[in-house]
């Protein structure tokens, strides 16, 4: 059996930093305002996506599918009371992958999600997904988009 650690430091109010051992941090915060991070619940949300997001990218590579562009969107139900936990949690995985079929991209996302995501299948939540093709012939001019679908400049032009 695998063994994680991590640290959690109190900084001020409900504002901590988590540290893994490797030196990696996280801001947690539950401050109402000048926020430095996402809250527990927040983060738990955004690690369901990635997780589930780490899988799909490893089946795109051994596919030797070139990712243009790819993002998780994702949105949770929690129950009233306390503790509060998420209910359902559903994904939204946006691709503009060259030569990705719908239907191979479902099943890579379904394998992800239901599967492979650790996160996902430590909670106790229903798990739903679907799915986005975004088709584009090209990319922007000037560059690729980011992670938040900004351009970005190629930075060899003119090199």
């Amino acid at each position: 059996m695998a063994t994680m650690e991590s640290v959690l430091h109190h900084l001020v109010d409900k504002r901590f930093v988590g540290v893994t051992p490797d030196g990696m941090r996280v801001m947690i915060d539950g401050e109402p305002d000048h926020k430095t991070g996402m809250g527990p619940m927040q983060l738990v949300l955004t690690a369901v996506a990635g997780c589930a997001a780490y899988d799909v990218v490893e089946m795109l590579r051994k596919r030797k599918l070139p990712i243009r562009g790819y993002r998780v969107e994702s949105a949770g139900e929690r129950r009233e009371g306390t503790p509060s936990p998420f209910v359902k949690v559903h994904t939204r995985h946006v691709f503009d992958v060259p030569g990705l079929d719908r239907r191979t991209a479902e099943r890579f996302v379904e394998l992800a999600v239901t599967k492979y995501c650790s996160v996902a299948s430590s909670l106790h939540a229903e798990q739903s997904f679907e799915v986005v093709l975004e088709a584009r012939d090209e990319a922007p001019a000037g560059g690729t988009s980011g992670p938040l679908g900004e351009p970005v400049e190629d930075a060899t032009a003119g090199a």
